[in-house]
């Protein structure tokens, strides 16, 4: 957990605290479901919080994989999409550079920006 870079920290504790009041929260819900009727409330809380209680490490575990593997998983995806990005930007520059040829074989006169750059006005 302490390897974890700072903006995956943020997004930790967050998931953490989600899954910590979920896990909770269905605990409770179940030991009121379960609860033998005259059973006192506090009681039935206090022991269901116990229980939930015991998963807080595996939490802690579960939550680091999530997050972690969640990250690797959107940094590969960015990576892809970087990379087509790029290889987009490729191809505009060489179908521009080849009408640029094209016009300078020709003899005429090329006046289109170059992809990417914009005409202020002209």
């Amino acid at each position: 957990m302490w390897s974890l870079s700072t903006l995956s920290l943020t997004r930790y504790y967050v998931t953490f605290a989600v899954l910590f009041v979920l896990v909770t929260v269905l605990y409770l819900w179940r030991g009121f479901a379960n609860a033998p009727p005259g059973t006192h409330i506090v009681d039935t809380a206090l022991a269901a919080l116990k229980e939930a209680s015991s998963l807080t490490l595996w939490l802690i575990v579960f939550t680091y994989y999530l997050v972690e593997g969640f990250s690797m998983l959107a940094e590969r995806y960015l990576k892809l999409r970087y990379a087509k990005g790029r290889e987009d930007e490729r191809q505009e520059w060489q179908s521009w550079n080849q009408r640029r040829e094209e016009a300078l074989r020709q003899g005429k006169e090329f006046t289109e920006p170059p992809p990417g750059e914009k005409t202020h006005g002209k």
